[in-house]
């Protein structure tokens, strides 16, 4: 029942979804926050809230625009579920704001298969990049991919590779000025002092091991199966494929070598995952194997929450 109803593109697909995510929303509250109300909180809640519509909305557009599933809603349900793994779902504002900007990277970088205003889209690509690294060095591990869907998607020219690190720079240069102005260079500089540090202890133990052997294990399956089936296929999945299971990972470097985990991080992780699963999920012809799995990760993204 589950699969064939996601197996679709509907508007309330799309709701249902949302009234999950609000699901797991009100268990956050309830057992992580212990109903502890204010008016400061329960603002934050409500602007968190509709940040991640904004957010929701851009996962969809990306794959959809991009043709990175199917017309279905695994994608975007396995990203909510995944979210809902999370042991602290009501973000700060300023956490669900990154990643908008990070999704407004990865549609710049995704659509470059449409071989449109190139240019354009490499410099947006870059400019967002640039902000991401304000925030946090790690972030220009995302390079590698914006570069990698030029070779696949491009090619690589002497244009193509400078107007990405004009596009990178500009922030850099504006962060630089406004300093500069404000005789706080100090903070400018601190930027580059930066130590990378590989500290995994934080994904070891029970509760994000559960989640991320959950997801690894079905990514890999997922890989497994689907990835002999389209790259025997001459289309241009094939190219977005790739750079799947490249964003893959980078996307496990770049929670590897954050430097402040909290779990928040693992969204990054959850955007290519989810995306690789729903690949897998559509072809499954028994669809109550399909419901097996999506009943599974329904229920141990609830369960979680208490029995670790």
């Amino acid at each position: 029942m589950l699969a064939n109803f996601f197996g679709k593109s509907k508007p309330v697909n799309f709701i249902l979804i949302i009234v999950l995510f609000f699901l797991y929303y009100v268990l956050d509250f309830i057992v992580v926050q212990n109903f502890e109300m204010s008016l400061e909180y329960f603002s934050n809640f409500l602007l968190t809230f509709t940040m991640f519509l904004a957010l929701f909305f851009l996962f969809n557009f990306v794959i959809s625009k991009n043709k990175l599933t199917r017309d279905d809603s695994y994608g975007f349900l396995f990203f909510v579920i995944g979210l809902g793994f999370l042991e602290t779902v009501v973000l700060g504002y300023k956490t669900v704001l990154v990643y908008i900007i990070l999704f407004l990277f990865f549609r710049r970088m995704y659509s470059l298969r449409t071989l449109k205003i190139v240019y354009q889209k490499l410099f947006d690509a870059g400019l967002w990049l640039g902000i991401l690294a304000l925030i946090s060095p790690s972030y220009l591990l995302y390079l590698i991919l914006l570069y990698a869907a030029v070779y696949l998607f491009a090619k690589i020219t002497i244009r193509t590779v400078l107007i990405p690190i004009l596009g990178l720079i500009t922030p850099f240069i504006l962060y630089f000025t406004y300093l500069f102005w404000n005789d706080d260079l100090a903070t400018f500089y601190q930027l580059f002092d930066v130590v990378f540090m590989v500290d995994v202890s934080f994904y070891l133990t029970n509760y994000y091991g559960i989640f991320l052997s959950i997801f690894l294990v079905f990514t890999a399956v997922s890989v497994l199966f689907r990835t002999g089936g389209i790259m025997s296929v001459s289309n241009r999945f094939k190219k977005s494929w790739v750079l799947l299971l490249l964003h893959l990972v980078i996307a496990i470097v770049f929670i590897v070598f954050v430097d402040k985990k909290n779990g928040t991080e693992l969204i990054s992780f959850l955007i290519p995952t989810s995306i690789i699963i729903a690949n897998w999920i559509y072809t499954i012809e028994k669809k109550r194997f399909a419901n097996a799995i999506l009943m599974l990760f329904l229920l141990l993204s609830f369960a979680i929450h208490f029995i670790v």
